[in-house]
């Protein structure tokens, strides 16, 4: 097999013998696009200008970087060695820009929510105050509190539910462009899509509470003084 050497400016085709196969790796991290073939050849037939060596420790890995650079000097003194790193310090690394924009998107979603709840409580409440000589008419012939709040509670879950419905079809329609600022998940994932409306429901149904309970303590004598 024919391959080019690692050399610089120009490197040379050279007969490569394969000797093992291995499964693919993602070089740049999990966030990997592009699956560029990897070969591996003994740093002997083709010397480069850095290497990197992995050591497995049985404890605390920095404990050993002495140790370490003192058996590479015992081979040779002047290969200087640096960038001491553990392996779960090359793992964050490897995901450190995919993970910013995860905090980002995230902060972002959650200004969305509390947003959100804003929303729906101002208009509920706003709701509310407008009809208050209502539901002290309603009071007046029959109705109980409990219903008054079931009511409320009902106007406000319904918008929560279109709103849910529609966030969920524009969602599943931009998925497709977050599949590179996710990794291990598929972009219509079953649990997220779960999660979220859920987590958007409660909210929305906390916000709902104090107006319905307002509503359900309206005074029908005072309601049908008002204008």
């Amino acid at each position: 097999m024919r391959v080019a050497a690692m050399a610089m400016p120009d490197p040379t085709p050279v007969e490569r013998e394969i000797v093992g196969v291995i499964r693919q790796v993602k070089v740049e991290g999990p966030a990997e696009k592009q699956n560029a073939l990897e070969i591996y050849v003994p740093i002997t037939q083709n010397p480069w200008f850095g290497a990197t060596l992995a050591v497995k420790t049985a404890g605390n890995p920095i404990a050993m970087a002495q140790s370490v650079r003192a058996a590479i000097a015992r081979v040779d003194r002047e290969q200087p060695v640096t960038s001491i790193r553990t392996m779960d310090e090359v793992a964050a690394d490897s995901v450190a820009q995919p993970r910013f924009r995860m905090e980002l998107v995230g902060t972002f979603a959650g200004l969305a929510l509390a947003l959100a709840a804003v929303g729906i409580f101002g208009v509920l409440a706003f709701a509310v105050s407008q009809r208050t000589r209502e539901f002290g008419i309603r009071m007046a012939l029959g109705a109980r509190a409990n219903d008054v709040l079931a009511m409320v509670l009902a106007g406000g879950l319904k918008i929560v539910a279109i709103g849910i419905a529609i966030g969920l079809v524009a969602a599943a329609g931009l998925a497709q462009f977050l599949t590179s600022l996710i990794f291990g998940v598929r972009p219509l994932d079953p649990a997220t899509f779960l999660a979220a409306p859920l987590a958007l429901a409660l909210v929305a149904l906390a916000a709902c509470l104090t107006p319905a309970w307002r509503a359900a303590r309206v005074d029908p004598a005072v309601a049908l003084r008002q204008e």
